[in-house]
């Protein structure tokens, strides 16, 4: 201690700092994480079945969006409401190629109940179909 009075009134009878001594790293108490969730392995086949149609889906949402040609997407029209018209037709192809894989993204991470996510994979599979491409119109 010193020899300060002062200093003194600061601490108490047995109140000692920790030292660190100098080499020895501070190990701090283990964090418990909680288990994962089980997955079983019909839920991880269903997964890859739905995550693999929902490849596919993406595949044929593109061929559709690349094969259909419209006026709109050569050109933009001319002032301000033919090129909004123009930003939106590529939007909507965008949004068309990528909604398959990101609702089942969405889908897969955000729904903890297996029955639950499994429906609303199956959900999404149907409407997102891509009809212009199994209809023959691309």
């Amino acid at each position: 201690m010193t020899d300060d009075p002062d200093d003194e009134a600061l601490s108490w009878a047995g109140d000692e700092p920790d030292l660190v001594r100098p080499g020895r790293p501070v190990v701090a108490a283990p964090v418990e994480v909680a288990p994962a969730e089980p997955r079983s392995a019909l839920t991880l086949l269903l997964l890859g079945v739905l995550g693999g149609v929902a490849v596919l889906e993406t595949l044929g949402w593109l061929r559709g969006v690349l094969s259909v040609t419209l006026e709109s997407t050569l050109e933009a029209g001319r002032g301000p409401l033919g090129t909004a018209a123009f930003g939106l037709n590529v939007l909507t192809r965008v949004v068309a190629v990528t909604a398959p894989l990101l609702w089942f993204a969405l889908a897969a991470w955000r729904i903890r109940r297996p029955s639950r996510r499994a429906a609303w994979l199956v959900l999404g599979a149907v409407v997102l179909l891509p009809w212009p491409a199994l209809l023959g119109l691309a």
